[in-house]
């Protein structure tokens, strides 16, 4: 089978802003296509038709409903890529209350954070990320109740309840004992549906707030962008945690009245045999997947597939390269998860040398360069870009229990990113660099606050300093120079091991350079550019983790 070319089309359904709300753009799609197959989860082969997950998402939601959860309250998600996943995240917006989704490598005080920050009061792990949990949970004295979920929908285990305390119930049988029916809560789009935590940057992550509207137009505007088709299978296999693969893919599905196939996660070596039995046509890359794709053997089944768009981000130098290889376009878009996905480079539809750019503002967004005094730059001029929404709640709303960070990122009614572009002669903006404090190491945004915290608290490190490095395959990895106290004695080994178990495996720096002293500026702040520069020059100078054997527990 040979890639389909790319044509525009419009999207086949429109909604008008009061109509995004998760539960009812469901029941709409169920109504119209009842007997589609909205979801195949890859790793059983099980389906469900939109109007199957229509009703299996109203009795979840009865369930956490018999369970205690209520409007307005916020559930933790600690789940990987599942059916139920996915169920549970319609269930939620159903009962108007808030998904608080979070990264399924976070353990310990990070772990902990997340849930403490958002007022969790109500948590659903899978039952193999359940002893994380259980290890945090004297910690959250908030959560009232907690729903385990065993793999693909079986019952959990008694001893994973048993750690958990009384406070511990199985998901599954909590979904059986429920009632059939809609749950009737009242919501609107500008209820709030999801919290979701950003790479902290000069502090600890943030959680973003999504109101319905603003997670829905992530796939309204992707949709309308790109000329995402009814016929469309969305192969989703990044993390249902990141807004990526949740709303960029599969509330794009959603809304155009597509198809969504679930993988566990990617895989190099099954990318494209899965791309072909599932028959694929549009699929999403973070950091370097593309990169590992493209490093495979040529051969001759690259083409043999119906994969016809694949979003990169960040757009590879070979983008030109691998659409011939593989037969098919490349798209990209800029978003954050502090505000939304805001751009679209179209393919079809712009000249081949803006192949690279970020595209331009889509149909419901505003973008412009400004410097530091928030003064337009002119075009060709690097300086930060910020955006703005046409109308209201289109975009996150803030900042939660962070009023003066929610005011800083949207002064004088734009929001900063943080990151520098330009725009060119033709309206396209291209991205430059991050003004930011943030590693992102193959799709994953590290805050280097968090990690230099947990390295602080260690009784051996006197100071740290965390940046990213930059790598052949055009990612980065988590460098750090540590400065240890007089007389310590632990080794870059005994730091890993620290990290590993106090943050996310992803997190846990790569390079480790032991100094006498950190360089300052006159106010005693670090220069970490100086660190940067250095290891980016030579990294042989540091500790390499990797060179050294050790394998990280994910």
């Amino acid at each position: 089978m040979l890639a389909r070319r790319y044509t525009r089309h419009a999207m086949t359904d429109s909604f008008e802003l009061r109509e995004l709300v998760l539960g009812d753009v469901l029941a709409r799609q169920a109504g119209r296509r009842g007997d589609k197959v909205f979801l195949t989860e890859l790793a059983t082969g099980r389906t469900w038709t939109y109007r199957q997950l229509d009703a299996w998402s109203d009795r979840v939601a009865q369930a956490l409903r018999a369970a205690g959860a209520e409007k307005g309250m916020h559930v933790g998600v600690l789940m990987g890529n599942s059916a139920e996943h996915l169920a549970l995240f319609f269930a939620i917006g159903k009962l108007g209350a808030v998904s608080v989704p979070v990264n399924t490598a976070a353990r310990g005080d990070l772990l902990r954070y997340y849930f403490d920050h958002a007022d969790a009061r109500f948590v659903v792990a899978d039952e193999d990320l359940a002893p994380r949990l259980a290890e945090v949970l004297p910690q959250l004295p908030l959560v009232q109740r907690v729903l385990v979920a065993g793999r693909h929908g079986e019952p959990a285990a008694p001893a994973s309840l048993l750690a958990l305390g009384a406070a511990a119930e199985d998901l599954s049988a909590c979904i059986a004992a429920a009632p059939s029916g809609k749950p009737g809560t009242p919501v609107k789009c500008s209820d709030l549906l999801m919290l979701c935590f950003t790479s902290g940057t000069t502090g600890p992550s943030k959680a973003s707030m999504l109101p319905h509207a603003a997670a829905l137009t992530y796939g309204t505007s992707a949709a309308q962008a790109q000329g995402y088709r009814e016929s469309d299978v969305f192969y989703v296999c990044l993390p249902l945690f990141h807004n990526n693969a949740l709303l960029a893919s599969m509330a794009a599905a959603l809304v155009c009245g597509g198809s969504v196939v679930l993988s566990e996660r990617f895989s190099v070596s099954r990318f494209l045999a899965e791309i072909r039995a599932s028959g694929a046509t549009i699929t999403n890359f973070l950091g370097a997947m593309s990169e590992f794709l493209w490093s495979q053997p040529a051969g001759p089944d690259d083409r043999n597939h119906a994969l016809r768009l694949v979003s990169m981000s960040p757009t590879p130098r070979h983008a030109a390269q691998f659409e011939e290889r593989f037969g098919l376009r490349v798209m990209s878009n800029y978003g954050l998860s502090d505000f939304g996905t805001v751009t679209a480079f179209v393919p079809g539809s712009a000249p081949p040398a803006k192949l690279g750019s970020i595209g331009k503002a889509r149909a419901v967004f505003e973008l412009k360069v400004v410097d530091d005094d928030d003064f337009e730059c002119p075009r060709g001029v690097v300086g930060e870009l910020v955006i703005r929404a046409k109308e209201p709640w289109r975009a996150a709303t803030g900042y939660y229990k962070m009023p003066e960070q929610t005011l800083a990122a949207h002064r004088n009614q734009w929001f900063h990113t943080g990151d520098r572009a330009y725009e060119d002669a033709d309206g396209y903006f291209w991205f430059v660099d991050r003004k930011k404090d943030c590693i992102r190491r193959r799709g994953e945004n590290i805050s280097a606050f968090e990690v230099e915290q947990a390295l602080l608290t260690h009784p051996q490190v006197a100071n740290a300093a965390v940046f990213p490095v930059a790598t052949p395959e055009n990612d980065e990895e988590v460098g750090a120079c540590i400065v240890l106290r007089e007389g310590a004695t632990v080794d870059e080994a005994g730091l890993v091991a620290h990290c590993a178990a106090n943050m996310a495996y992803f997190m846990v720096p790569r390079y480790i350079q032991l100094l006498p002293e950190l360089p300052t500026t006159v106010n005693q702040k670090v220069e970490k550019f100086k660190l940067k520069q250095a290891l980016d020059a030579d990294v042989s100078q540091a500790w390499d983790r990797e060179q050294a054997g050790i394998k990280l527990q994910r």
